[in-house]
């Protein structure tokens, strides 16, 4: 069966470009040269993603006035749907917040009303059009801002995405994220990371999929998010390397910090996946690779 999910937002925001690079496999770069047309109705596909079927729901940005009020439409967009993915992009968070705190919240109050028991996600889009050495301060104050302004009774997810090459896994992550609450493989391995990293300090793990993206990605409690973007980067140039020694474990500048690093190649334990990435400021080399065993050990199943 498949997981269903709607994609919504106003005009412009890239919603469907997001669904045809992360689902479609289409190339951002030639997105970018010829913009898409605005969607015309309500959009429904099938996709494969990872070991889930997904199904979409891609709302016309200019439906979304009517979408809000109308409750027939409400049913037909938001009814059955696992997830509710409401799309904002950063130029117009800045301009106009106040319109898309208003947006979430009927949002959640349709969703309240139906019963839908939809889970609502906040994408944050076009994070690459913040100035880099200020993104991971600027992200965590516009969290806060989201969180305190929508004063909803319980915390709704946001994700920062981009489809810059540089910053394409925001936005795999976020999707893998969200799909991988109703994906076994997914969930079990995020699950497993969880766990390992939970008394740790200081420390990440990512994990690329076969097609080179991002789509796990779990930190410590105390890890700096604000140096999250510069490992985004790191893990980009991992993933596009044609060879990868099965251990490797050096130390890395990102940053302002220096981080121990161990890769590992996970593929042949599934073929979902291919690379998991642990950084840490506080783990030193055996600790590191021991996580790595214990993780491949749950994925030998």
């Amino acid at each position: 069966m498949a997981t269903k999910i709607s994609f919504i937002g106003k005009p412009e925001m890239g919603k469907t470009t997001i669904k045809k690079v992360i689902f479609e496999g289409e190339d951002p770069s030639e997105l970018v040269l010829s913009p898409l047309e605005a969607t015309i109705g309500i959009k429904y596909s099938v996709h494969e993603f990872m070991d889930s079927k997904v199904s979409l729901i891609d709302a016309p940005g200019q439906s979304l006035p009517i979408i809000l009020e109308d409750e027939q439409k409400q049913i037909l967009t938001f009814g059955d749907t696992s997830a509710i993915i409401y799309i904002f992009d950063y130029p117009t968070w800045i301009s106009d917040s106040q319109d898309i705190i208003d947006d979430v919240r009927k949002i959640y109050e349709i969703n309240k009303k139906h019963d839908f028991n939809a889970k609502i996600i906040l994408f944050l889009h076009k994070i690459d059009l913040i100035i880099k050495k200020k993104i991971g301060t600027l992200l965590s104050f516009i969290r806060r801002q989201v969180i305190k302004q929508l004063e909803l009774p319980e915390e709704i997810p946001i994700y920062f995405t981009s489809l810059h090459p540089n910053l394409i896994y925001t936005t795999y992550n976020a999707i893998s994220n969200t799909i991988s609450n109703f994906s076994e493989n997914t969930s079990a391995l995020k699950e497993s990371i969880k766990n390992l990293l939970k008394d740790s300090s200081k420390t990440s793990c990512f994990v690329t999929n076969k097609d080179d993206y991002l789509v796990i990605q779990e930190i410590s409690d105390d890890f700096d998010a604000n140096i999250l973007y510069y490992l985004y980067e790191e893990v980009y140039n991992i993933s596009k390397t044609p060879e990868i020694p099965t251990t490797k474990s050096n130390v890395v500048s990102l940053g302002p910090k220096l981080f121990n690093r161990v890769i590992e190649s996970i593929k042949n334990h599934n073929s979902n996946f291919k690379y998991i990435v642990v950084y840490s400021e506080t783990i030193e080399k055996e600790d590191m690779i021991k996580i790595l065993d214990d993780l491949k050990k749950d994925l030998n199943l």
